[in-house]
């Protein structure tokens, strides 16, 4: 899991895929979402805008990914994420191999407090609980990309 701003990319140039993501979020016109289903790279990496409310935390569960990771990029609000690995948590949904996704339950390893120009990287073994309000429910607008995960073809 990285939790980091969007400042700091050129850590990541090392990262190929992570670093572009970075960089086209860089070059975004603050506050602009990109257009649904923007790919960067056919099936290696792509991204979609995300607008929602954030939850009282026991509204929200966990999600893991094994194809890809995702990184949450947060453009207005902000947003309270919990991480856990996933060898601690229950599965609540089993994995959906056609949605690269499952739904697990447990407790948080930690939870990150996302604001403007901040993202978190989430790698397959980051389950993350997303939406969480921080103090009282607010809109968000966030850009997820999908980063197809080294190990998969």
């Amino acid at each position: 899991m990285i939790f980091d701003s969007i400042k700091n990319k050129e850590n990541y140039k090392d990262f190929p895929l992570l670093y572009q993501a970075l960089c086209f979020l860089d070059q975004l016109p603050a506050q602009e979402l990109p257009a649904a289903n923007t790919v960067l790279i056919e099936n290696q990496l792509f991204c979609n805008p995300v607008t929602l409310i954030s939850k009282p935390e026991p509204e929200c569960i966990y999600e893991a990914h094994r194809n890809y990771i995702d990184l949450h990029y947060i453009v207005t609000g902000v947003e309270k994420i919990a991480t856990s690995d996933i060898t601690t948590l229950s599965p609540t949904t089993p994995y959906a191999p056609e949605k690269d996704i499952e739904f697990l339950n447990g407790e948080a390893d930690g939870y990150y407090t996302l604001k403007p120009r901040q993202f978190m990287v989430c790698f397959p073994n980051d389950a993350h609980k997303v939406a969480i309000m921080k103090d009282h429910p607010t809109p968000i607008q966030k850009i997820v990309f999908k980063i197809k995960a080294p190990n998969q073809k």
